[in-house]
């Protein structure tokens, strides 16, 4: 039977992770077999298991699940596409590793309160992310399924204790199974005269990939498996290292041309942009290698060719590069910007190698790092990234300061305290009560990730990592090299305006006292609409180069990162910190009272590190200076910078140099990661005016791109307020 695309998004952001996104039907199609399981039939095969398995180890129950779903999930297809890349059902593991999590959470003491109460009080969510992972590409695409299990399979051979040997025979099951599932979508695909398909199909059920299409398509295949077992990959690896053997052979034997093998590539991204992800899957490219040169081939080129000419949102690309790295290579990806094609992140080499070094990474692993999901930082094939495993909302303590340790609402995240005097007093309270919701969220995230491998193991995942086969051990119980967690902070624009506008309307202005000061803020300025102006308009602001907000933002950033980056996590490595928002900033601002800012209870944070909406007055390259003055080496879990450049430059012949030198300047003066938009606000209120004339208008919005027309009008309002402070 054929299912047509559906058209409303089923992405489902929880506390605990993401799942349902892997149910929409793909862009343009596809027919189902007729010999797998319903999902109702999958879901009871899946409760006889845990009845089966009960008094075994976790991971076994896993194995045994995911091996079922293997071997009788339906399989799609669509005759039109060149591989094969999605089957329904996909969210039944994920969706129970959810339920075990909320329940273990409601079971623990530790727990079962502090869990709940700080995410209703949008102080903190703590969670075992299993959403942003990086997989081993390197051992999946050179080994492949019947690869991958006989090295489990050589390991068993000398696995010294019963943990370890159950281990290693999970991760035989799991990819014997993934074996058995090529072999039946092959011949589903046989059976619908896809003979091409089903032959690559074939001979990965044979043998590790030999031709580029074969490891394209097992890539693909790989993806939908780790997913199915409940990581999402957030990152397809290092495009143009790992598949670039593949292309010159073929080239070389005469079994692809440049135009042929063009033509797959164009399909592997269209398979990513008809799954609708919609945070958009992340190909990364550039960087330097082991010898320290820049990275520019065949497969370097075909990527971004192929990214310019469809013109999608996703995938999303990562380009690195740093001094070395030649101009008219970084021009190449910068015409992309230029046309409006902007669903690149830029990452600096030489920030990078610096903020890996202070984690303790080798040199010779950091040539091998992605961004993963949006712009956080990993080692491909050797880190536990995790980069969302904690939430933070930096603005919450601006309530505890002024309501003796407690949020407006008398939710308490802090110590007691009396009610600061002026500027400096409120600032240095404002610390002790951060550092404090700090503690008690590092602790329940320490706590949680300690029944990590309990909760959710993956023998799937965690066999491909090379490390987590040399010691036997699965990635959630510290098999991995690197066993990091990221704690993202959103808001630190607002904290800074914050910070600045009690010191302008209490000790310099004298507007209000103190007291006055936290009562207006408790009535979220109602009657005080001249004041609140003042705030919003006079005060300094993030983002504008001005030390009167920059310095408070530096102190701020300097005690979240030496809290977070020292603090050990619960699965055998550090958290990291990380200072962006997403779009987290939106939800975390509705459970926000009035900050002195100037901003309404409810309303949104300010955004990655970029100035509050509206207060970006001096430009981009004046935002640029006030990131500059944070150590950006001190965010392992990524920093991101949202740069809106003005759209007559895309007008210019020099476009490309022109936005190259922008990134240049800004990465060779500390710069770790750089997004960018071009625009102007005659462009933004016509097209939210006249949506059919701009059907194609795409937008970074935070680490993903979307179309205009699908914004909500806030969000376009966002937008619009941003680029007009700047004009």
């Amino acid at each position: 039977m054929v299912i047509v695309a559906t058209v409303s998004l089923l992405w489902a952001v929880s506390t605990f992770g993401y799942g349902p996104w892997l149910e929409l039907t793909p862009l343009g199609g596809v027919e189902l077999d007729d010999f797998g399981l319903s999902r109702a039939e999958l879901e009871k095969r899946l409760e006889e298991i845990e009845r089966e398995t009960a008094g075994q180890p976790s991971i076994v129950a896993r194995a045994k699940s995911l091996a079922m779903m293997f071997d009788n999930v339906r399989l799609a297809v669509n005759t039109n596409d060149l591989f094969v890349h999605w089957h329904p059902d996909s969210s039944l593991l994920p969706i129970r590793k959810i339920r075990r999590e909320r329940e273990f959470v409601k079971r623990s003491p530790k727990l079962s309160v502090v869990v709940p109460t700080m995410g209703r009080a949008g102080a903190f969510i703590s969670r075992l992310d299993t959403s942003h992972t990086c997989p081993d590409w390197q051992s999946i695409v050179n080994l492949g399924p019947t690869g991958l299990a006989d090295r489990a399979r050589r390991r068993r051979a000398t696995a010294v204790t019963d943990d370890e040997q159950v281990f290693l025979d999970c991760v035989v099951e799991v990819y014997e199974a993934l074996t058995r599932e090529c072999l039946r979508w092959a011949a589903f695909a046989d059976g619908k005269g896809m003979r091409d398909v089903a032959a690559v199909l074939r001979e990965i059920a044979a043998h590790e990939p030999r031709t580029f299409r074969e490891a394209l398509q097992w890539s693909i295949v790989y993806d939908r498996a780790q997913e199915t077992e409940g990581e999402d990959v957030r990152s397809q690896g290092l495009f143009d290292r790992l598949f670039l053997r593949f292309y010159q052979n073929d080239i070389v034997s005469g079994r692809e041309t440049r135009e042929s093998a063009k033509r797959l590539m164009a399909d592997y991204y269209t398979r990513f942009h008809s799954q609708q992800h919609p945070n958009n899957k992340n190909i990364s490219y550039g960087g330097y290698d082991k010898d320290g040169k820049p990275v520019w081939n065949e497969l370097t080129e075909l990527g971004f060719e192929v990214f310019r000419e469809l013109g999608r949102i996703n995938p999303k690309l990562t380009y690195r590069f740093g001094a070395k790295t030649p101009m008219w290579q970084l021009e190449k990806v910068t015409q992309c910007i230029a046309e409006h094609k902007n669903s690149i992140v830029f990452a600096c080499e030489e920030t990078m190698a610096k903020t890996f070094a202070r984690r303790g990474k080798s040199a010779e692993d950091v040539c091998e790092y992605v961004l993963v999901g949006c712009y956080e930082p990993g080692i491909c094939g050797k880190e536990v990234v995790a980069s969302m495993s904690s939430d933070i909302n930096l603005a919450k303590p601006l309530e505890a300061v002024l309501n003796s340790g407690k949020t407006f609402d008398g939710i308490r995240i802090g110590p007691d305290c009396e009610l600061p005097t002026d500027g400096d007093a409120f600032e240095r309270e404002y610390l002790r009560q951060l550092d404090a919701m700090l503690l008690t969220a590092l602790e329940s995230t320490r706590t949680l990730e300690q029944s990590w491998g309990d909760l959710n193991p993956a023998p799937l995942h965690s066999g491909a990592f090379r490390d987590c086969i040399a010691s036997a051990r699965d990635y959630s119980r510290g098999g991995c090299r690197y066993n990091s967690s990221g704690i993202d902070c959103s808001g630190i624009g607002t904290v800074a305006d914050s910070l600045a506008a009690v010191r302008y309307i209490v000790d310099e202005a004298k507007f209000a006292t103190m007291a006055e000061f936290r009562d207006v803020l408790l009535g979220d300025w109602k009657g005080h609409e001249e004041l609140r102006l003042r705030a919003c308009r006079q005060a300094p602001k993030w983002g504008n180069g001005d030390d009167r907000a920059d310095v408070a933002a530096k102190r701020v950033y300097d005690a979240v990162v030496k809290r977070i980056n020292l603090a050990h996590n619960g699965h055998g490595g550090y958290f990291q910190a990380g200072l962006w928002s997403i779009d987290r900033n939106i939800p975390l601002g509705k459970r926000t009272a009035a900050t002195p800012d100037g901003r309404h209870r409810g309303d949104a944070l300010s955004r990655n590190n970029v100035a509050t909406a509206g207060c970006g007055k001096e430009g981009p390259l004046a935002l640029m200076r006030s990131n500059l003055k944070l150590d950006q080496t001190e965010a392992p879990d990524g920093h991101i910078i949202d740069v809106m450049l003005p759209l007559s430059i895309t007008k210019r012949p020099t476009a490309a140099q022109d936005i190259a030198n922008v990134l240049m300047t800004y990465f060779k003066s500390g710069g770790q990661c750089a997004h960018m938009n071009c625009f102007d606000s005659a462009l933004l209120r016509d097209a939210t005016a006249h949506p059919e004339k701009y059907p194609d208008l795409q937008v970074r919005v935070c680490g993903w791109n979307a179309l205009w027309n699908n914004l909500s009008l806030k969000e376009k309002r966002y937008f619009i307020a941003t680029v007009e402070a700047q004009e």
